[in-house]
């Protein structure tokens, strides 16, 4: 076949390829660029448009190799530079991606994209002062964008710099109204700024747009609790959302143990010391140091481990269940659990086939709300004469479970002796204590041990 037929049949399928992927028939397009391909080989702009098909389809393994192709012909062009950064940022390859983004730049510096797409990939990094100046030659270039603002103030708040972060952000939902990240990110600043009113004020502006409704609705029923004498039952979320928590502590999870130490933080401790009085309901399976042990003990919210070390003599086999990953990572690392599950602790105890005769919720019911599924599924895994034990924040009031100010949930003395009862856990201790300092004061808890019937 003739050189002259083969390129007609190549720009056929160029043609049609890029025509299926304007309308969204992105498994079409790539068909069609492969074919282009078959008929005109090593082709750089077929290539970069087989590349950004399977960037938008996700696959962005399988997008690295025709736009590394593509590169090897064309190294000037500055979009297949910032479709290479795309892909790699996807796939956690974010010194690599914030450098084909800064290859884009050099050939072309007023591409705002790459300014921004160089920005998120530094912050993922941690370099947010460098993140903050690619944002801020984006904004050169684009100064009325309300994206833009939203990342700079985002940037800000990582870098605690709060009243610079507050006009980024106030900035970002005056260009647009409707951008509901804006308006979520607002609130949560002025919350912390002690603008209680103004804070749920962005709260419903956010949901007005589009916000997610079940993480602000928790943020504002937070709010409200610093606003008033506290909200009634149904006013109360039964729990936070997911998410919510899974990130705070993914987060969290490289400071906790530090920032707990300086809490004097001390529910594991607590909640061990008080389990030699109970062993005397477990078979003798096993002893170390003349003591009977727990033969399985699940810890239920095990975050990075700080339960392992107290609870090491009393068990000879420890699960932890944590719903996050990074924490989940730093638990790991101690080489003191058996087995390690990420999973959200109900779903885990409405589904395990194990059982245990010793189930350990170190303040974890704080971020938990409503027991009730708690109590049931500890009452599923657990054996008769199995010790529970937990801590939670204590009210004092009328109601069941409180959402606190701090976006942690108090839970009643009576709420709990009445969940034991119902679910067959006789209750040998409830007692009041210190759970951890905050802003120098004693958090007021409760450590509960029960026995199961």
């Amino acid at each position: 076949m003739t050189t002259d037929t083969s390129f007609e049949r190549a720009k056929e399928c160029f043609i049609l390829g890029n025509a299926a992927f304007e309308s969204g028939q992105l498994i079409e397009a790539e068909k069609q660029f492969l074919e282009s391909l078959r008929w005109l080989p090593g082709r750089p702009s077929t290539l970069s448009n087989l590349g950004a098909t399977r960037l938008a389809l996700g696959r962005h393994e399988e997008a690295l190799e025709p736009l590394a192709q593509a590169l090897e012909a064309t190294p000037a062009d500055a979009q297949v530079w910032s479709y290479q950064g795309i892909a790699l940022s996807s796939l956690g390859r974010l010194e690599e991606a914030q450098a084909s983004h800064a290859r884009a730049l050099e050939i072309d510096a007023k591409r705002v994209g790459d300014w921004l797409q160089r920005a998120l990939s530094l912050l993922g990094l941690k370099r947010h002062t460098d993140a903050l100046a690619c944002l801020d030659q984006a904004l050169n270039l684009r100064p009325e964008d309300a994206l833009l603002h939203l990342r700079k103030g985002q940037t800000l708040l990582l870098m605690q710099r709060p009243p610079e972060a507050l006009a980024a952000l106030q900035r970002a939902v005056k260009l647009d109204p409707a951008l509901h990240p804006a308006w979520s990110d607002l609130g949560s600043l002025l919350s912390e700024l002690g603008r209680h009113q103004e804070a749920l004020d962005a709260w419903q502006q956010a949901l007005q747009h589009g916000g997610n409704q079940e993480l602000l609705r928790y943020q504002m029923a937070g709010e409200q609790a610093r606003l008033a004498s506290g909200l009634s039952a149904s006013e109360t979320p039964a729990h936070p959302p997911q998410a919510y928590v899974e990130q705070l502590f993914d987060d969290y999870a490289e400071s906790f143990d530090e920032h707990l130490s300086k809490l004097n933080y001390q529910g594991p401790r607590v909640l061990a010391s008080g389990l030699s009085g109970l062993l005397n309901s477990r078979p003798r399976e096993s002893a170390q140091a003349g003591r009977s042990l727990f033969k399985h003990t699940l810890d239920l919210g095990c975050g990075t481990g700080l339960c392992a070390t107290p609870l090491g003599p009393w068990t000879l086999r420890l699960t932890g269940v944590d719903v996050s990953a990074q924490m989940l990572e730093k638990a790991k690392a101690l080489r003191r659990y058996d087995r390690l599950v990420q999973a959200d602790l109900v779903e885990h105890l409405k589904s395990t086939p194990d059982r245990h005769d010793l189930v350990v919720a170190a303040d974890v019911f704080v971020y938990v709300g409503a027991l009730e599924a708690v109590f049931e599924g500890v009452r599923r895994v657990i054996e008769p004469g199995g010790v529970f034990c937990f801590s939670v924040e204590c009210i004092a009031d009328d109601r069941d479970y409180a959402l606190l100010p701090s976006l942690r949930y108090g839970h009643s003395s009576r709420y709990l002796q009445r969940l034991a009862e119902v679910n067959g856990f006789e209750v040998v201790q409830l007692k009041p204590g210190p759970l951890r300092h905050d802003v120098q004061h004693a958090v007021s808890g409760l450590y509960g041990w029960c026995v199961a019937s």
